[in-house]
């Protein structure tokens, strides 16, 4: 992991030390890039690529893998297939049911926050860690990297 991904980890583990609070971000993480991107993928930019149409979402998330690789091939290398389901998976989604999973999702972020942690979400002080908490979690998740320890790619 690069020094700056490792230091933005630190931050962010600042706003996220109540268990409780911890275990709600694990699961509406995932779901809030789910939503995003499938409702970035809603706007056509009138372009296509061997036939296929090129969407917000693209262009949104391309730089944002570009981002994942240059802080972490190892955290990218599990982002950049995740970001394709969410969208393939997010066309196949009603966009009722997008909106209720965003709706639920960012709910469940605002009460982790407001009940258990006690203090604003950390992308309130630093919009990059919008970017960082999908993969902090996975580095978590996968034992690549805790508030304790330090683990470098």
């Amino acid at each position: 992991m690069s020094p700056t991904l490792l230091k933005l980890f630190h931050e962010y583990s600042e706003y996220h030390r109540d268990p409780v609070n911890a275990a709600i971000h694990k699961l509406a993480v995932p779901l809030i890039v789910f939503h995003v991107l499938a409702m970035l993928d809603w706007v056509s930019l009138g372009l296509e690529l061997g036939g296929h149409p090129i969407t917000l979402a693209h262009a949104v998330f391309m730089p944002a893998l570009l981002w994942y690789l240059l802080m972490s091939v190892r955290l990218a290398a599990v982002m950049i297939p995740f970001s394709a389901l969410c969208l393939w998976v997010g066309r196949m989604t009603p966009d009722e049911a997008v909106i209720g999973i965003a709706v639920l999702a960012w709910i469940a972020q605002l009460i982790g926050h407001a009940r258990f942690e006690g203090k604003a979400p950390a992308f309130k002080d630093n919009l990059v860690q919008l970017l960082v908490g999908p993969v902090y979690f996975i580095a978590l998740s996968a034992g690549w990297w805790s508030p304790t320890r330090r683990e470098i790619d």
